[in-house]
């Protein structure tokens, strides 16, 4: 698509309008000030046409650069992993082409590239065949081999039981030390007047 064709849609130009309702429905809309799609909350009426299901869907229909970021078919493998510019957190995979193995990383929500899949069999159907990897399973270079949380949460509760077991030796020791040294007064040989 041409620039010139992207500025005759009318809907990319127009300001996100969040609509009225008490929804809460994630939506995209194109700045066209900043040249990319960002992430809004529809309140479920109303509202203009500014308004995409996803960051794709938005940039496919407003954005020169949709071509370059959301490449056909297994192209998307090709291109390096972008976090994008938002602040959500959501667990995603993309292919590491150098390592040539699905890798999980967290997306920002929004921006980025198509190199983004919601599921690592979604990366390996899309760039299996780059990996030169086209059958038996695909070793998870994210997966520990060791269960690391297991191993700290173990080796906690030991010193915790070593410190507790020393501090009871302790106060026993140190109980018994008193005793000894505390001597009987005989009560016979003591006169009042």
């Amino acid at each position: 698509m041409c620039v010139g064709a992207l500025a005759s849609n009318s809907s990319c130009t127009e300001m996100m309008n969040e609509g009225t309702g008490q929804g809460t429905l994630l939506q995209f809309y194109y700045n066209h000030y900043l040249g990319y799609c960002l992430p809004f909350l529809y309140k479920g009426d109303g509202g203009n046409s500014n308004r995409f299901a996803n960051d794709q869907q938005c940039m496919e229909i407003c954005s020169s650069q949709y071509n370059v970021l959301y490449p056909e078919g297994d192209a998307v493998c090709n291109l390096k992993m972008e976090p994008g510019s938002c602040f959500a957190r959501q667990t995603m995979f993309y292919y590491d082409s150098q390592e040539k193995a699905c890798r999980m990383f967290l997306y920002g929500g929004c921006q980025g590239n198509g190199n983004r899949f919601d599921t690592k069999e979604d990366c390996e159907k899309m760039c299996r065949a780059k990996s030169g990897r086209m059958l038996g399973p695909a070793p998870n270079p994210d997966e520990q081999t060791v269960d690391v949380g297991l191993i700290v949460g173990i080796l906690g509760g030991v010193v915790f039981a070593v410190a507790v077991i020393a501090s009871v030796a302790l106060f026993v020791v140190q109980r018994k030390g008193k005793h000894a040294d505390m001597k009987k007064v005989p009560t016979n040989d003591v006169e009042m007047r």
